[in-house]
């Protein structure tokens, strides 16, 4: 019986022994402490790649932490972590979810900061961004691959075409062809230099001839200069009297202001006009008879 109870015993210590063991090894690789020495953080980010509970919080690579809750802020997902009390963040913190495992698993990447101000937690919650995943980076070089593909399959239908067409001696003949003009262009251009010179030598032989006649007859476009300036004079006169006249007309003054403006003068020039009418008529119908003795 004594055997019997010492066995049992024995097996009784060794469970006890081993779960005590593996409760403290749990404790240990959870990072769980009796005391209090770590502080949380509350960050936002617009993706968290399937980061969950548990994952780890590096800063500048060390593990100094994990992610504590994940939940909702609006369209954004608030991520609480956990960081040791050890760790100083500043101003600058920068705070990033990365890969942490080459295929699988996240983590939070804290860059510390190198401002001389500490963080003022007090500002909760701080933004963070999203560093993506090596399964995103493979989803784009399949994506990139893809669209390789399509360029590849352009490059070759491009070539084929050309192919055909340096077969049929299309090409050539309108490379041929374009190359011709081009030549005779460069030839128009290469003539237009002379031309050039003799136009302008041909201006200069003008303007030659012109000083010439200039200087030959300086002294006729002289006067011809001075009698157009005699007559502008006379004619500035005569628009000045004009002018006079128009005036004394307006006014009412003169012979033709009155003749104009004056009815009296009017109706008595009228009269006139019609006894020598009247006169003229009778003299044409009897005859003038003059006694002068």
């Amino acid at each position: 019986m004594n055997k019997f109870m010492s066995a049992e015993f024995k097996v009784g210590l060794t469970v006890i022994v081993s779960t005590l063991i593996l409760i403290f090894g749990i404790i240990w690789g959870k990072e769980f402490r009796l005391h209090t020495d770590k502080y949380e953080l509350d960050i936002l980010f617009e993706n968290v790649g399937g980061m969950i509970p548990g994952d780890p919080v590096t800063v500048n690579g060390v593990k100094e932490g994990k992610v504590a809750r994940i939940g909702w802020q609006g369209r954004n997902v608030l991520c609480t972590i956990q960081l040791n009390n050890r760790v100083q963040l500043y101003e600058d913190a920068v705070f990033t979810v990365i890969s942490a495992e080459l295929l699988a698993g996240m983590k939070v990447e804290i860059f510390p900061g190198k401002s001389p101000r500490k963080i003022n937690l007090s500002h909760q919650p701080f933004h963070g961004s999203y560093g993506g995943r090596i399964v995103d980076v493979g989803i784009v070089i399949g994506e990139l691959a893809e669209d390789m593909s399509a360029l590849s399959f352009r490059v070759d239908s491009t070539i084929s075409m050309i192919n055909s067409l340096l077969e049929t001696g299309h090409l050539q003949k309108n490379i041929s062809g374009s190359l011709s003009n081009i030549n005779a262009i460069t030839k128009e251009f290469r003539s237009l230099p002379t031309r050039f010179g003799k136009t302008l030598n041909g201006l200069d032989s003008v303007v030659t001839r012109i000083n010439s006649l200039v200087r030959n007859n300086d002294q006729g476009i002289g006067r011809t200069l001075h009698n157009l300036n005699s007559i502008t004079l006379r004619l500035d006169t005569v628009t000045t009297s004009m002018q006079s006249m128009l005036t004394e007309v307006q006014k009412k003054r003169g012979l033709m202001g009155k003749m104009i403006y004056d009815s009296t003068l009017y109706i008595r020039i009228n009269k006139t006009l019609l006894s020598v009418d009247s006169l003229a008529k009778q003299i044409k119908d009897e005859g003038l008879e003059l006694d002068l003795f």
